[in-house]
């Protein structure tokens, strides 16, 4: 197991896959942070509410996590790989463990680098345009808690996802579709419903007081469950398919 999870750990590190999916998300963090620093009225920047809502946008980290954690698994299944993992270790539960190990860690990277970037360059700006920070401590930990832990179950949440699904281009398809058109279809229509996606968990973890979000406590439960029920789903099927 030990073994195993180091040669995914070094995968997962040492492809370029992995490099452009950090380079993209510094990116668009950054675009979003400078641009809604930048062009927002200082009224709508101020309020412990908007500043957790543009501080927050370092959570874009959990997308990039899920998309690496889909590829660890999807880009094995398109160039042939597989093969020879399965091969030197049979237990394709001892794989998936290994993968969902080596895409949390490398989802707590991304949470960083993404919590940094929001927090430093945001803070800046803000600084610059004379808006008072009005977060305090059990804000700050909620925000930071809720990005770091959202995202790296992301990056395992993305590991269920591309064992069930194999096919890479179906399944990045599959995660975007669901992060940008469905969750928030759901949450916008019946948020009963809606606030117990994966997003709307992580931004009630996060600590965001929107109507309908479930307490701190009820959404960590909640993407822990959807970690779950994707992992050991995956694990299920992998288990019964053959490798072409």
């Amino acid at each position: 197991m030990i073994g195993q999870t180091r040669a995914e750990l070094l995968k997962i590190r040492s492809t370029r896959t992995t490099l452009g999916l950090a380079l993209g998300m510094v990116a668009i963090i950054l675009l979003f942070i400078v641009l809604s620093g930048l062009l927002s009225d200082v009224t709508s920047l101020g309020g412990a509410e908007n500043e957790r809502e543009y501080f927050g946008i370092g959570s874009f980290a959990g997308l990039f996590s899920a998309l690496a954690g889909i590829m660890l698994v999807t880009g094995e299944y398109r160039f042939g790989t597989i093969r020879p993992t399965l091969l030197f270790t049979p237990r394709r539960s001892t794989v998936l463990a290994a993968k969902i190990i080596a895409s949390f860690f490398a989802g707590l990277v991304l949470a960083v680098i993404g919590e940094v970037l929001a927090v430093g360059v945001g803070g800046a700006i803000l600084h610059g345009r004379d808006v008072a920070v009005n977060l305090h401590g059990r804000d700050w930990a909620l925000l930071t808690l809720g990005t770091v832990a959202g995202t790296a179950l992301w990056g395992a949440i993305g590991v269920g996802l591309g064992m069930i699904v194999r096919n890479q281009v179906g399944a990045i398809i599959g995660i975007l579709a669901w992060v940008f058109v469905i969750e928030n279809l759901l949450f916008g229509l019946a948020p009963s419903v809606g606030r117990y996606v994966p997003g709307q968990a992580q931004n009630g973890l996060m600590g965001f007081n929107t109507a309908h979000l479930l307490a701190p406590a009820a959404s960590a439960a909640v993407l822990l469950a959807w970690t779950a029920v994707l992992c050991v789903s995956g694990a299920a099927l992998a288990a019964r398919r053959d490798v072409s």
